[in-house]
């Protein structure tokens, strides 16, 4: 039973955001690095990264939403940079606060003209 649950969660995550993985804009190219959160501790995949290309070093305001378009929680910036200084990156722990269970969460990411949103998998 917890396979099928797992295997409809990706299948619905793959239908609702099929070109979310990988976007474009004026500013550069921004990334959901992972998509697949499995917050078991492992230091793998526990949290959600958004990288950010931020030349201009714009506000950005990141949140992370469940199925019901309620808000949950508000990404927070984990890194900005070293090599390549203008990539910001923005990262969500389902652990966090109250814990998040398994599920399709929305994400949705704005920097000045642009909206980057795409679905997020936590496997538990």
């Amino acid at each position: 039973m917890k396979l099928k649950k797992i295997t409809f969660s990706l299948m619905a995550a793959a239908a609702l955001s099929p070109v979310a993985a990988f976007c474009a804009s004026a500013l550069g190219q921004s990334v959901a690095v992972n998509r697949l959160v499995t917050p078991n501790g492992d230091g793998r995949n526990d949290t959600f990264v958004f990288r950010c290309h931020n030349p201009r070093d714009s506000a950005i305001e990141a949140k992370v939403y469940d199925l019901s378009g309620r808000e949950i929680a508000a990404m927070r910036l984990k890194s900005i940079g070293t090599a390549a200084p203008y990539y910001h990156n923005y990262e969500w722990d389902p652990n966090s606060g109250s814990r998040k269970e398994g599920g399709i969460y929305i994400y949705q990411i704005r920097m000045e003209t642009a909206v980057y949103k795409g679905t997020i998998v936590v496997i538990r």
